[in-house]
């Protein structure tokens, strides 16, 4: 058996690889202490990294209080590069993505994206959102597969190559290089799962413009992965989540 930490208490668990639960947020003060709360709750998770992506509120504070290693930006690089540098900061083989603004997650949703990657069924799984059971079946099959919460191995990430680590981009280039690497994807349906809409937390007008540019930048980047097919990176961190960055580490 071997004794591992988790958030500061001692378990034993043989076999499986650790997990590092990287958490990107944004201005989260009023959803990340659930999110911090049930990833510390659950078993399987090793290591949680908050990266606040140049937050103006108290998501640091939030974070901070909850005694998580927290990588405050000084200003907002977007998602793909937040994500980046926590694969960055850790060396664990398994990454788990949860978005700051995720509601009702829970411990058993977390262990059903987990288990497939550290049981070796899977090298990635990715979470969407019930829907009914004919859209579930839909999107489990065509996709688009866009959800911000997945766990994979990490060498999927490390194989994005650099110019999809910005911007919108990065969960249709993590679905391209998994098929590129040969590695298998499953998808798990989590119900009840919910999270803080655009519009909500950036004001209507504001929030519907980024949706908008969302869906801009997912088509444009599927479009020049499937034509262009692009060099996989040679693993290791990103050139782009380098120390040189402006942020403070805690």
């Amino acid at each position: 058996m071997k004794k591992v930490s988790v958030q500061g208490r001692s378990t034993e668990r043989s076999g499986p690889p650790r997990v590092a639960a990287i958490v990107p947020a944004y201005n989260e003060q009023e959803t990340l202490a659930d999110v911090i709360t049930v990833l510390k709750s659950t078993r399987l998770v090793d290591e949680i990294l908050v990266i606040s992506d140049g937050s103006t509120d108290e998501t640091v504070h939030v974070s901070r209080s909850l005694r998580t290693k927290t990588i405050h930006l000084r200003r907002n690089y977007g998602k793909a590069m937040a994500m980046a540098i926590g694969v960055s900061h850790t060396e664990a083989p398994v990454v788990l993505f949860v978005d700051g603004d995720i509601l009702n997650l829970s411990e058993y949703l977390l262990g059903q994206l987990v288990e497939p990657v550290i049981s070796g069924s899977a090298e990635m799984a990715i979470g969407i959102r019930h829907r009914g059971w004919l859209l579930n079946w839909i999107h489990a099959h065509t996709g688009p597969h866009l959800s911000g919460i997945r766990c994979l191995r990490r060498e999927i990430f490390e194989a994005v190559p650099e110019e999809y680590l910005q911007g919108y981009t990065v969960e249709t280039a993590l679905n391209w290089a998994a098929r590129q690497l040969g590695m298998r994807t499953t998808t798990t349906v989590l119900c009840n799962l919910r999270h803080m809409i655009k519009e909500r937390k950036r004001g209507v007008a504001a929030g519907a413009r980024a949706r908008l540019d969302m869906f801009a930048a997912v088509f444009s980047a599927w479009l020049a992965l499937t034509r262009k097919r692009p060099g996989l990176r040679n693993g290791g961190p990103s050139r782009l989540a380098r120390p040189e960055l402006d942020y403070i580490n805690w």
